[in-house]
């Protein structure tokens, strides 16, 4: 925390200060839902707190049921995501502040300087009703930071895991960025329902023989295939949120002479434009890269 109040100027906050033992291995398990044979997030709308595109629920069986209702009742496409932790964005420090929580606290150093400098991100900047612009700041601001925390506390050994598990992800996100682009390309043909369900199959069946053969030269935990095969469209989609935009906010980094004020400020004049129009500049961005 003081690494981030220094070096990444953070706003101060309580959160993260105690632990809690919430007797279950996630905070919430999240429901996102898409049409079928496409990537558009429904989005839930809740007072005060405005729109998410993801449902939470404090029980995995009730979520479950959700999306089966979904499913059935609706014809959408669904996928459980388990959530390790959350921010009040810095609105429960009359109360303590958010918690560390044994849902992410066995997590080896690096990873639980990831995930708290994400959590802690989203503190800094939040834009009501873009749940892809909040997930995609806090997951650049993640890599980002973790790498300058590492850097600046960490041995060599350390930058060696650090990359090495870089070179990971970024192998695995280079394959679900590719599948999903080619799964938008078959829904953009309008081939008949067999067709394109047959086609769509073999797209999620390359995807999830290469993720395995990624990891370990083939060997995989149970949890590690678990979450390979659960992987569908409305997962892919619920990806997107945390990857898409990684690379303008990238840009705006550099542009802001890699200096994070600067950078939050700019950041900051995007959260005043309406949501289309961000959205359009970003995207526009994106196009040329």
């Amino acid at each position: 925390k003081d690494f981030a109040y220094n070096e990444l100027h953070f706003r101060k906050t309580k959160s993260y200060s105690t632990y809690s033992d919430i007797q279950r291995n996630a905070v919430v398990w999240n429901v996102v839902a898409i049409k079928e044979n496409s990537f558009e997030l429904k989005e839930w709308c809740y007072i005060f707190i405005g729109c998410f595109n993801y449902r939470g629920f404090y029980k995995k069986k009730e979520a479950e049921e959700y999306a089966n209702q979904l499913i059935k009742s609706v014809g959408l496409e669904a996928a459980i995501l388990p959530v390790p932790a959350y921010s009040t964005l810095g609105w429960s420090d009359l109360f303590g502040g958010d918690p560390v929580l044994n849902t992410f606290i066995w997590n080896d150093e690096i990873d639980l300087v990831r995930l708290l400098i994400h959590e802690m991100g989203h503190q800094q900047v939040f834009v009501k009703n873009d749940t892809l612009f909040n997930e995609s700041f806090a997951s650049f601001v993640e890599d980002t930071g973790s790498l300058q925390w590492i850097k600046k506390n960490g041995d060599s050994n350390d930058l060696v895991l650090y990359e090495e598990k870089k070179r990971q992800r970024d192998k695995i996100g280079k394959l679900l960025r590719s599948s999903r682009e080619t799964l938008e390309n078959l829904y953009n043909q309008n081939l008949k329902k067999k067709e394109t369900a047959f086609l769509k199959e073999r797209i999620f069946k390359k995807l999830r023989t290469s993720l395995i053969e990624l990891k370990d030269g083939g060997e995989v935990s149970k949890g590690y295939n678990d979450w390979v095969f659960q992987i569908n469209s409305a997962w892919l989609a619920a990806f997107s949120l945390y990857d898409r935009y990684k690379p303008f906010f990238k840009y705006v980094f550099i542009k802001s002479n890699s200096d994070w004020i600067s950078f939050y400020e700019e950041v900051r004049r995007l959260k005043k434009i309406k949501k289309e129009e961000r959205a359009k500049i970003i995207e526009n961005f994106l196009k040329l890269q």
